[in-house]
């Protein structure tokens, strides 16, 4: 089959563009939308990032909080953005399920994005107030004995700390109720005061806490110990085995994005989680560096769309 020579020209004229509009990029500053409330793990790993890419490429790379709708909002501007690679996104498993949750998905967390790299994983800490129990034992026999006295607090409907909660409730059986927040660490201090008993949040929200002593933690939710407090068992350690919740952050652009930006942004992302600044910066929120082609996150997410779908279809978690 011969291709006519006009379509050969056409073609020729688009990769030379997109090659050259890659070698110029970035010509203007860069806009990451954070789509959670202010100091929060996306946040906190964003930063890091934003601060190499200004400092590598001599444009300002500007964290924009956008927070609301379990992060659908931020995403929806991102996904809704033009493609040239000035709008991305830093999100986590609420891309998927702030989707999975509702009855009019605002965008499709697969085909309207376009995957850049997985930045960083991180368990999570399973948390309560001093008042309660001293161990993860202890105090599923408390929360069994006592159904439905005990709150748990989240970030919002649909992010990570309920759905891992909710995921905590069929594995051990235990009724305990969601009270939602705008925020991680609006909750972390809602349980710090007693309106909440239990949570289980990223490190970057509750470190500080149990440190202090106005948390205390009962277990983490990897399968090794977090290096940041390595005294803290694991929730197999404590009890639950198996049982295994990571968070994560991950950068997209809007889907289209053309292919040599979305491998230059790759690039220089995967060198600044190689820096020793970046390496320290996030081991103090117990997050471990991540990177690999687009394809990783690709793969991530469709894992995740799998997993939560099951999650919340077996919770009867209603849809809005």
């Amino acid at each position: 089959m011969k291709v006519a020579p006009h379509l050969i020209s056409i073609a020729t004229i688009l990769v030379a563009c997109c090659a050259t509009a890659a070698e110029s990029f970035p010509a203007r500053p860069i806009r990451i939308v954070d789509p959670y409330s202010p100091g929060g793990s996306t946040e906190a790993q964003a930063r890091p990032i934003g601060a190499r890419l200004s400092e590598q490429w001599g444009q300002a790379c500007v964290i924009d909080a956008r927070p609301g709708a379990g992060s659908a909002l931020g995403s929806q501007l991102v996904a809704q953005s033009a493609p040239d690679g000035y709008t991305l996104l830093f999100n986590n498993v609420g891309i998927v399920t702030s989707t999975l949750l509702a009855k009019k998905p605002p965008f499709d967390p697969v085909k309207d994005f376009a995957p850049i790299i997985l930045v960083g994983t991180q368990p999570q800490f399973i948390v309560v107030h001093p008042s309660m129990p001293a161990t993860l034992k202890e105090f599923l026999q408390y929360a069994r004995a006592n159904p439905g006295k005990v709150n748990f607090g989240s970030s919002g409907v649909g992010g990570s700390s309920h759905l891992s909660m909710e995921y905590f409730k069929m594995v051990t059986g235990i009724n305990v109720v969601h009270v939602p927040y705008k925020g991680s660490n609006p909750s972390a201090t809602a349980m710090i005061v007693g309106e909440i008993q239990l949570g289980s949040f990223a490190g970057n929200s509750v470190l500080p806490h149990i440190k202090s002593g106005r948390l205390r933690a009962l277990a983490v939710t990897s399968l090794k110990r977090s290096a940041v407090m390595p005294d803290i068992p694991t929730a197999s350690e404590a009890g639950l085995p198996g049982y295994e919740v990571i968070s994560w952050g991950g950068i997209f652009a809007p889907a289209g994005t053309p292919a040599a930006i979305v491998t230059k942004l790759n690039g220089e992302m995967n060198a600044a989680l190689q820096t020793a600044d970046l390496k320290e910066r996030y081991s103090r929120i117990a997050v471990e560096p991540a990177g690999g082609s687009p394809q990783v996150l690709a793969e991530l997410v469709a894992s995740e769309v799998r997993k939560w779908s099951k999650v919340i279809e077996d919770a009867n978690i209603a849809k809005e």
